[in-house]
């Protein structure tokens, strides 16, 4: 049915689908009287249905989520893994530009005392020594007095020459330490070591979870890799087989 306009003169009351309206209100432009039951009921009701459709949109979203990969947690270790490898590298990297430029401070190094070796005895003197042997008596052998002076003299510069080495080395060593300590050298070698701690620790966490797929079992000797796990004297030629295969596979290659 074609609804009516309304006419206040003759209809003082209207009739709307939200209720009676009182058509002087309506004609006057003034607010009309309201059915609050009905503005109630109709508003819960649009609040209901809003709360149905964002229930909706929720479960599809959660449907359409792809799942996590089995081997989500090897994936988040291998980062962090990755990073705190890149924090040692910077760390040990400033270590040894710093530690170039404390020995391009220091004198040259001299001998270190283990590497020394007693000369061996010119040959004339080898030979005054051998000549000497042949005529000793029982009491030289015993006062220990039947060496050339020309053999004494050499024997005795060559026990000072130890001492001199070892010497010199201590205040070499010295003066090195020293230079270090300057530069707080320590501090930053206690900085490396942490580093290097972290990511071990970040490696056996790797290696205490079971691999679900190629893809984590990668992860695991990329772990290999980092910390030199397979750095054998005598390596397991199956074992690196198996791993170069899973490297390949883990990348896309066939056989």
């Amino acid at each position: 049915m074609t609804q009516q306009p309304l006419r206040c003169a003759n209809n003082p009351v209207v009739s709307t689908p939200g209720g009676n309206i009182n058509a002087e209100h309506t004609c006057s432009g003034s607010r009309p009287a309201i059915n609050r039951r009905r503005l109630l009921n109709l508003t819960g009701a649009g609040l209901a249905l809003a709360a149905t459709a964002a229930s909706v949109r929720n479960a599809s979203a959660t449907a359409a989520a792809p799942a996590e990969h089995p081997d989500a947690d090897l994936f988040r270790l291998d980062k962090e893994m990755e990073e705190a490898h890149a924090r040692m590298e910077t760390a040990s990297e400033s270590n040894s530009a710093l530690s170039d430029k404390i020995e391009a401070l220091l004198p040259p190094q001299p001998l270190h005392p283990t590497d020394w070796k007693s000369p061996e005895m010119p040959a004339h003197l080898k030979q005054l020594e051998d000549d000497a042997l042949k005529t000793i008596s029982f009491h030289d052998v015993c006062t220990k007095d039947w060496k050339p002076e020309p053999v004494r003299a050499w024997r005795e510069e060559i026990k000072r020459e130890k001492p001199q080495v070892e010497a010199a080395w201590k205040q070499w060593a010295d003066l090195k330490d020293e230079r270090y300590r300057e530069h707080n050298y320590e501090a930053m070698e206690e900085a490396f070591n942490a580093h290097s701690n972290e990511e071990w620790e970040i490696g056996m966490r790797i290696c205490a979870i079971p691999a679900q797929t190629l893809e984590g079992m990668a992860v695991k000797l990329r772990v290999s890799d980092r910390l030199g796990l397979e750095d054998f004297s005598d390596p397991n030629e199956a074992f690196l087989s198996i791993a170069a295969d899973i490297r390949r596979l883990a990348d896309g290659g066939v056989a």
